[in-house]
C-alpha cells in the first residue's frame, strides 16, 4: 500500500473542499493509498485527507440516488450537492461510471508543498516527504531512484 495518492484538482478543487468529495472516471489505475491530496493550480498541496468510503456511481442516470441510501443524511446530502454542482459547473463527461471518495481532513499542510515540476497525472509520496516542511516535494519515485 502507497502512503499518499496525490491527485491533480482541475476546476473541481472548490467542490472538492467544499464537500469533501473527490470523483474521478472508473476505471483508474490508482494503487491503495492510506491518505490522499488533491492537488491546486501549481502543483501545492495544503491538506492531506483519509478516505471515509469509496462508491462507484453513474452519476448521469436518474437511479443514483437509491445507490447512496446506505450513507447517512449527512452524507446523502453531500453526494447529492457534489453532483449537482460539478454537473453545472465541470460536467462528468461521456463516462457512464465514477468513483467517488467521501473524504475527512486529516491534517492541514500549512507550508502548502507543491510538486517539483508540471504534473498532468496522479503520483505518489511518502508521509514524511509531504509534511517535512520544504516547500518543494518529491514523488515517491523520483525519493526512490
Amino acid at each position: 500500500m502507497k502512503e499518499v495518492l496525490s491527485v491533480p484538482g482541475g476546476r473541481t478543487i472548490k467542490i472538492v473542499k467544499k464537500y469533501l468529495i473527490h470523483a474521478h472516471p472508473h476505471p483508474r489505475s490508482y494503487k491503495a493509498a492510506q491518505y490522499m491530496t488533491i492537488r491546486e493550480r501549481g502543483g501545492i498541496m495544503d491538506t492531506l485527507y483519509s478516505v471515509q468510503s469509496e462508491l462507484i456511481l453513474r452519476p448521469l442516470e436518474n437511479n443514483w440516488e437509491k445507490e447512496i441510501k446506505i450513507f447517512n443524511e449527512e452524507i446523502q446530502k453531500r453526494l447529492k450537492s457534489y453532483i449537482a454542482d460539478r454537473a453545472a459547473d465541470f460536467g462528468f463527461g461521456e463516462k457512464e461510471e465514477y468513483k467517488f471518495y467521501l473524504l475527512n481532513i486529516e491534517k492541514e499542510l500549512k507550508h502548502k508543498p507543491r510538486t517539483d515540476g508540471p504534473l498532468q497525472t496522479h503520483s505518489y509520496y511518502t508521509l514524511g516527504e509531504l509534511t517535512s516542511g520544504r516547500e518543494i516535494v518529491l514523488s515517491e519515485s523520483k525519493l526512490n531512484k
